[in-house]
């Protein structure tokens, strides 16, 4: 199995830290893609299979790979072929809003993020409050962003930070007794910019003395090391900032060099100044002081914003506006007067679900056991051969002759529209819907009427007449089943369960939650849907392990009642005002049925109106009692006999 690692900048943050698990741990193949290539000659003298980005090379190593594992979504010429694995472990979440918080996102950023997206198969985040903020920052399926912990921090409170600065910097830092660690997030990227991006010193400070620095730095032993974003390492490259000898650049190249990720010199420092950057929250784990440097933060919060309205609970330590409070803030820390232990366990409880330096291992078996969702789910089409006749096809064939029939559930053109509004026939318009005066014009199930205007343009001919018609059977086709045993393949395969069953039209009508009180109280039971299901795959479907759809057309349902031992009627909402054809072909079959409060059913022994859920449950163990009672079974069909299509219309009910 190969997974090829990608990240910006390259060899680092996420991918890097699940890298070195999975090479340490596993026997799992790995490999790298590396925008630089520079970097690419370096990891190859180190003996790591690579490849440069978006060439020839780097095409066919990923093309090859079973999981490719990211950091970003800068790495949008990334091909994905069939059956591979994409993973996003993203770079950091901290407290600024991007991507899709930014109401001035340009439309051009909009569709990069889609694109790339559209890839990802799942992504890895630190905590259940990052999988919600992420995933609508990102736009991203929140169902496939799964809380792990992220890996590049299991080393922030276990690595020697003392012995990884010496690795970049040799002695050059021995003589100090206070270590500061300077990060400030970049001020702009591709679609939007916040604050002074570019300023004549690092801090962004109008007001900053370089050799005041300097003396309140040798007055406390102190050196400073400072980090620019990697965008802005870029972008100021060659640019020399007045600082004076105790302050100390740090860069990505230095870390590559170096073989140093920043997360494993965290611990090193004694204090952190930042801003904005997601940095400080990574840096918390250490329950260290956090100064926070923003002259720029009325203007910040007016044009790029927050992810979190109660900013300051997020951001536990000193806020400092200019250089001088920036000094205050430090000679507070080096006295020892820290005031933000309890705020920065406040933030860590919110931020962080994991904090035991397993993120990698959760990680990685997250990856291994993600399955993709079913391709036929996602691209769920209505099918056409499992439809079940409307009401107007069941008359249709027993209409006076030299008439014709509007069909209620369907939408026609407008010229057969047309046709039918200029027609001097007798027009039958059949629904099993009378429309109330707050009738919504969508949303409308199987029965209910397709197209409103068209109804409130025909009913006032003339020569139409409404047809209201609800319920019905053929009752020949379904009455033939009952009592014989049931050849039809069960839903699991098995056939070892009894069935409690629904069939007919699968729609908004089912009251999903009374399904799921089914399920639950009856376990030894199969609870099967069967038959057609109406515009979209319900998701409830899916829910428990004996709730099975059988995908069946009218012809087959008499076969599939036969099958159940009690069925169901579980409507809900305006639904249970009406009388359903299912439930006539339930009688037909001679199968006691069990409903929800749906007043106008007949009253009948066999038919179970039912107050609540409780009711529902109740009702259904008296049904499966009395499932083969004769005298229940004969008066069911004899009633569903008088509900016979034909015998509608020969006795003049409906015409």
């Amino acid at each position: 199995m190969l997974f090829v690692f990608m990240s910006q900048p390259d060899f680092s943050c996420n991918p890097y830290a699940l890298w070195k698990y999975i090479c340490e741990n596993t026997e799992h193949e790995t490999a790298w893609v590396v925008k630089r290539p520079e970097r690419y000659e370096a990891l190859r003298e180190r003996r790591i299979e690579c490849a440069v980005y978006n060439t020839i090379e780097g095409r066919n190593l990923i093309d090859k790979a079973d999981y490719v594992i990211m950091n970003s979504y800068t790495f949008l010429e990334v091909e994905k072929r069939e059956n591979q694995i994409f993973v996003n472990l993203w770079h950091g979440s901290g407290i600024k809003a991007h991507d899709y918080y930014n109401h001035d996102m340009s439309p051009g950023q909009a569709r990069k993020l889609q694109t790339y997206f559209e890839k990802i198969d799942m992504m890895c985040v630190h905590s259940l409050d990052d999988r919600f903020r992420l995933s609508a920052q990102l736009h991203f399926d929140m169902r496939r962003a799964f809380v792990t912990g992220q890996p590049r921090l299991d080393c922030v409170m276990s690595s020697n930070g003392s012995e990884n600065l010496k690795k970049l910097y040799g002695n050059a830092l021995d003589g100090f007794d206070r270590l500061i660690l300077y990060v400030p997030s970049f001020r702009a990227n591709m679609s939007s910019h916040s604050g002074q991006i570019f300023s004549e010193n690092v801090f962004r400070l109008n007001d900053y003395h370089d050799a005041q620095l300097n003396e309140f730095l040798e007055k406390n032993h102190a050196a400073l090391v400072y980090k620019l974003h990697p965008i802005e390492q870029t972008a100021f490259k060659g640019r020399r900032f007045s600082v004076n000898e105790r302050c100390f650049e740090l860069t990505d190249n230095m870390l590559f060099d170096a073989d140093v990720r920043y997360t494993e010199i965290l611990n090193a420092f004694d204090v952190m100044i930042s801003d904005y950057s997601s940095i400080v929250f990574d840096y918390l784990l250490l329950d260290r002081p956090v100064i926070y440097l923003i002259p720029d933060y009325e203007e910040y919060r007016s044009q790029r914003g927050f992810v979190f309205r109660n900013i300051d609970s997020y951001m536990p330590g000193d806020k400092a506006f200019d250089f001088r409070q920036m000094l205050d803030a430090l000679q507070r820390v080096f006295d020892g007067a820290d005031g933000y232990q309890e705020a920065r366990g406040f933030v860590l409880s919110q931020r962080f679900d994991y904090r035991d330096n397993q993120s990698s291992k959760r990680c990685l078996e997250a990856i291994l056991n993600y399955q993709k969702e079913e391709e036929e789910m996602d691209g769920f089409h209505e099918d056409e051969r499992t439809r079940m006749p409307s009401a107007a096809e069941h008359l249709m064939s027993f209409l006076p002759e030299g008439s014709c029939v509007v069909d209620s559930t369907k939408r026609y053109s407008d010229d057969e529209k047309n046709v039918f509004l200029h027609s001097e026939k007798k027009i039958f318009y059949i629904s099993s819907e009378i429309p109330n005066p707050y009738r919504r014009l969508t949303g409308q199930s199987s029965a209910e009427i397709a197209d409103i205007d068209f109804y409130e343009k025909i009913k006032h001919l003339e020569n139409c007449k409404v047809v209201f018609v609800q319920g019905g059977v053929d009752y020949a086709l379904f009455a033939a089943a009952a009592g014989k045993s049931s050849s039809c393949l069960p839903a699991n395969g098995s056939g070892a369960k009894k069935r409690i069953g629904f069939a007919g039209t699968i729609d908004n009508r089912i009251y999903f939650s009374m399904v799921q009180c089914i399920c639950e109280t009856f376990p030894d039971y199969d609870v099967v849907f069967a038959g057609h299901i109406y515009r979209s795959y319900p998701i409830w479907l899916d829910g428990f392990a004996n709730l099975h759809y059988i995908e069946a057309s009218y012809q087959e349902l008499p076969q599939i009642i036969q099958s159940f031992e009690v069925a169901i009627l579980p409507f809900f909402g305006r639904h249970q005002q009406t009388v359903p054809t299912e439930l006539f072909q339930y009688m037909a079959v001679g199968k006691q049925v069990v409903a929800s409060d749906m007043p106008n059913l007949p009253r009948l022994e066999g038919i179970y109106r039912s107050d609540s859920v409780a009711d529902v449950i109740d009702n259904i163990r008296t049904a499966l009692r009395r499932a083969h009672n004769q005298y229940i079974i004969t008066g069911l069909q004899d009633k569903a006999a008088e509900h016979d299509w034909k015998a509608k219309v020969l006795s003049k009910e409906i015409f």
